[in-house]
């Protein structure tokens, strides 16, 4: 399974890019919206590689954003979501919109990416915010083990993390206590 490539941007499309290794390899890589913006032809580049191998074809899938391939990684494992509809996901919304739209229940964000309805934006919300797969890394471990213990208290998730984001405790305990307190 490749992991990572390394190597020069020879050729870059839109959402493609051809990388050539240092040994003389050259694969093709689809890649966001987002990421594309940020590599330039003859440049040398690492990226994240998710590998997807089917009986006809064998696709890799870069990210330079580890966030962004969280998120493609999630969507993927969804029935009736595809690597396209995954990426097209990751072109159209950054990780921390994604989130926020998972945890407040926003299918309106995610009607807005091409190949997503209404129908599938409710499925991807249940789904993902049931299963608590959406954790923000930019949030302090502490919160996040704060909004498992409020959860598991019985409060919803989008209200907690509305009230958290008021907090000012800087520890479990007391952040559970101060959410407590707007939460009564």
């Amino acid at each position: 399974m490749i992991k990572a490539i390394e190597g020069i941007i020879t050729k870059k499309q839109p959402a493609f890019v051809i990388i050539k290794t240092a040994s003389g390899v050259s694969y093709g890589v689809f890649i966001s919206l987002f990421c594309s913006a940020k590599l330039e032809t003859g440049t040398k580049i690492e990226l994240n590689i998710t590998q997807i191998i089917r009986e006809d074809a064998n696709l890799l899938y870069g990210f330079l954003d580890l966030g962004e391939q969280k998120i493609f990684e999630m969507l993927i494992k969804l029935s009736g979501i595809g690597a396209s509809t995954a990426m097209a996901v990751c072109s159209s919304l950054s990780p921390n919109a994604f989130s926020s739209a998972i945890l407040n229940g926003d299918a309106d964000t995610l009607k807005q990416v091409p190949g997503i309805g209404i129908k599938t934006a409710r499925r991807i919300i249940a789904e993902l915010s049931d299963a608590k797969l959406i954790v923000d890394e930019n949030v302090p471990n502490y919160a996040n083990e704060a909004l498992l213990a409020l959860e598991s208290l019985g409060f919803k998730r989008d209200r907690i993390v509305k009230v958290l984001a008021d907090c000012k405790a800087t520890n479990t305990s007391d952040l559970v206590k101060e959410a407590l307190r707007k939460l009564a």
